[in-house]
């Protein structure tokens, strides 16, 4: 119904828009000015709560595809530990085997995609993905090159990525934290950041971050120019990423030994701690929506819309009125205006 009406609006528009001669001008502001003016009020009112319980249904399907992937995480996070905590307490031929169908359910974790209409629900370390909590960014180290060591003479480095160009001044004698905040500044043109260091702890090493779409094109390399200080001069030199794993990411996740399983059991336990607190939030939001949706659908009276239509039909046919009609009806077949409303949608 709402596309129907939105449809028929822009075909409205398109007509009225069609280019007349200047004397018709006036005129035809007139005219437009009075066909909206005799749209009624009601009606509008109608449109606009159409398309907003629309758009309500349309985040709760989104909730519900989210919900029911994430019912499908957490039960693949169960049988991982399961399969886990069995090769723990094996060995030998019996591990490996437990070990391999361990290493299948994470692959199956890692490759599982959750969308409504082509949009992520979900990010790579089991993240449900909001407005309020954006999709955790991809994080990476540069090979064999290191941007943000102190040297003794300026430089010029020119990053390349796909169609893309951004020029790095490093200063000679910068300290690392100085030159990383130098980075970021000028890689932000390329969607590339700088992970800041967190807790008292500074890191000596560079890692940058990615959304997942520069990700997608970073994984290939990133083509650099230097001037000899980090990076040999006047040759363009492709530079691999390394990609850093977040102990969220399954695919961080190891299974080869003892110690690693027991670590990997721990991660998924806060894994599936998270997944059950997120369909919380699901289930919540699905609530508050919910009443949101009956809100509007009882935001208008019944009755004034049924009295306003119906006085409007009997003045335009004035042989049988239509509104005298229907008030007969209403009292012989003693139905309420509710039904008759039903009826008018």
């Amino acid at each position: 119904m709402v596309s129907g009406v939105s449809d028929a609006l822009s075909v409205q528009h398109r007509s009225q828009t069609v280019s007349a001669p200047v004397g018709e001008q006036p005129a035809l502001k007139q005219a437009e000015t009075k066909q909206r003016s005799d749209i009624p009020t009601h009606r509008l009112e109608s449109y606009s709560r159409w398309a907003k319980v629309t758009q309500g249904q349309h985040k709760i399907s989104a909730s519900q595809v989210a919900e029911q992937g994430l019912r499908q995480v957490s039960h693949l996070l169960k049988q991982l530990k399961k399969q886990s905590q069995k090769a723990l307490s094996t060995e030998g031929a019996a591990q490996a085997e437990k070990i391999s169908l361990a290493k299948k359910m994470q692959n199956q974790l890692s490759s599982l995609k959750l969308e409504y209409q082509n949009t992520p629900l979900v990010d790579h370390q089991l993240n449900l993905i909001s407005p309020k909590r954006p999709a955790a960014l991809y994080e990476f180290k540069l090979k064999s090159v290191d941007l943000a060591s102190t040297k003794p003479r300026d430089e010029m480095i020119v990053v390349q990525l796909a169609q893309k160009t951004a020029s790095l001044f490093l200063p000679a004698n910068d300290s690392s934290p100085q030159l990383k905040t130098k980075i970021a500044k000028q890689m932000d043109s390329l969607g590339i950041g700088v992970l800041k260091s967190v807790g008292l702890a500074v890191s000596t090493e560079t890692i940058y971050t990615a959304n997942k779409s520069h990700w997608q094109t970073l994984k290939s390399g990133i083509l650099m120019t230097g001037q000899g200080q980090r990076l040999p001069a006047g040759e363009a030199r492709t530079i691999k990423v390394h990609e850093q794993l977040s102990w969220q990411d399954p695919r961080e996740w190891r299974f080869s030994s003892n110690e690693e399983l027991k670590q990997a059991i721990a991660k998924i336990n806060k894994s599936l701690h998270k997944v059950d607190q997120q369909l919380r939030e699901i289930s919540e939001a699905k609530l508050k929506l919910q009443r949101q949706i009956d809100k509007l659908n009882r935001s208008q009276s019944d009755s004034k819309v049924i009295e306003e239509t119906l006085y409007q039909l009997d003045s335009q046919m004035q042989a049988n009125p239509l509104y005298k009609k229907v008030t007969s009806i209403m009292a012989q077949a003693n139905i309420t205006r509710s039904h008759v409303s039903s009826l008018l949608k």
